[in-house]
């Protein structure tokens, strides 16, 4: 925020611009700045990496939120001067956060100090939270080891190139030796009543004591799935319920649904007419969808494909191709997919309240059947309304395989979880800013 703010004050009051028209160009400059960047999701620690990628793509942000101050000083203000500070403020912008971007991440990687992490469990469970923090290397955590328990799966403890501990008659002395900032309790049955006493008496109260389900989340933005952690979810979902929500969030459906129809009409006009004068078929079909409480209905959708009878079969769950080697899928249609124009006419069956903007993605009938038999828990995300985007399709994108539908479902459960009115409204536009780039699942 203070880079834009500091260059694109320096440069106004350096090019002598008009003072009226400071406070205006400043604040567009920074809210358009941060929103951007933030949409574009510039603020992930993978974008600080330096490759010509990541330097487009900042680039590319900055020039996007020079747009609006742009457009308002080329209306009012038509001087050379004005071409000279967009210029300047934007090439500074540039420079200033690549150069920030290059020294946190030295820092991250090269000076901050890694946190030990220790793991009570050697089971399933603490393997797949090891293998999670090992390879998100910017969380700057080192697995010191795992704490065996008695019950645990033996297979996932030799498989594991993790140090492996008995379990100790003195923690402290194990958290103390090995400098532990951590702790991972990923143990999934009860615990004796003796060992958590142990652990009360062990653990000092400068560090953190996690349950692996919370910090799973918390690492992935994703829930932890198992016949647990679904117990749990239920009465989150059960005791969040409210009237003033639903009320708030139908408005906001209504409102959001209207204003994309409006906006996109005559898009969706030009890619009618052409779809109808590719092969002479129906512009507008319908396709049976399951929404909440498993209720069917029949979701309106933009034509994009040549007529076909695809239906999917059980056990292959990855039921499409990438979509630039669909063969069924109309050449010139191909970005009307990518871009999500031709599942707009589904705003209509938000008008009739059968989905919603945002929630886990409505789904054909036929799938939903196979997913339900394959996926463990999957009725689950049909707890609330479906939705025309969320929470899986701004993270992970287009699914073609099971493993692909099972960690969609992760994301799906998450949202569930931690549904909230103005995150909603944050998925739908950075959902709408992923679509006008061709990136949206």
């Amino acid at each position: 925020m203070f880079t834009f703010l500091l260059s694109t004050t320096i440069w106004y009051t350096y090019f002598i611009m008009p003072v009226d028209f400071l406070d205006i160009t400043v604040l567009l400059t920074v809210l358009s700045g941060l929103t951007v960047l933030f949409l574009k999701d510039n603020y992930k620690i993978r974008e600080f990496n330096v490759t010509l990628k990541n330097y487009y793509l900042l680039f590319e942000g900055v020039v996007f939120s020079q747009i609006p101050a742009a457009i308002l000083l080329l209306t009012f203000i038509q001087t050379p001067r004005t071409f000279e500070f967009i210029l300047a403020n934007l090439l500074t912008i540039f420079v200033i956060l690549r150069i920030y971007r290059v020294l946190f991440h030295y820092y991250l990687f090269k000076v901050k100090r890694v946190k030990n992490v220790l793991i009570i469990g050697a089971g399933k469970n603490a393997k797949l939270i090891a293998d999670e923090i090992m390879n998100k290397k910017a969380l700057k955590m080192n697995v010191v080891g795992m704490i065996e328990d008695d019950e645990d799966e033996k297979d996932f403890i030799q498989s594991s190139n993790l140090k492996i501990l008995s379990k100790p008659k003195n923690l402290k002395d194990v958290i103390t030796s090995s400098k532990v900032d951590i702790v991972i309790v990923a143990i999934k049955r009860r615990m004796e009543e003796e060992f958590l006493t142990n652990m009360v008496e062990s653990i000092p109260s400068n560090i953190k004591v996690y349950k692996m389900p919370d910090f799973y989340e918390m690492v992935t933005g994703k829930y932890f799935v198992d016949r647990m952690s679904i117990n749990w979810l239920f009465y989150a979902y059960m005791n969040k319920r409210s009237k003033i929500y639903d009320f708030c969030k139908r408005v906001y459906d209504i409102i959001a649904a209207l204003i994309i129809l409006i906006v996109t009409s005559p898009i969706l006009l030009y890619i009618g007419i052409r779809v109808k004068l590719t092969d002479g078929g129906d512009v507008i079909f319908t396709q049976n969808r399951v929404g909440k409480d498993g209720k069917v209905f029949k979701a309106y959708k933009l034509r994009t494909m040549y007529v076909n009878d695809y239906v999917p079969e059980a056990g292959k769950i990855g039921h499409t191709e990438p979509q630039e080697e669909d063969s069924r899928v109309i050449p010139f249609c191909k970005f009307v997919r990518k871009a999500r124009f031709d599942e707009i006419p589904q705003m209509i069956n938000i008008l009739k309240g059968e989905m919603s903007i945002v929630g886990p993605r409505t789904e054909w009938e036929d799938l939903v059947n196979i997913y339900s038999k394959e996926i463990p828990y999957y009725t689950c995300r049909q707890w609330v309304k479906t939705g025309w985007t969320g929470w899986a399709q701004i993270n992970q994108g287009h699914c073609v395989s099971a493993d692909d539908v099972a960690e969609k479902l992760q994301y799906d459960l998450y949202y569930l979880k931690h549904r909230n009115l103005l995150w909603e409204i944050g998925i739908l536009v950075k959902a709408v800013f992923l679509a006008l780039g061709g990136r949206h699942g």
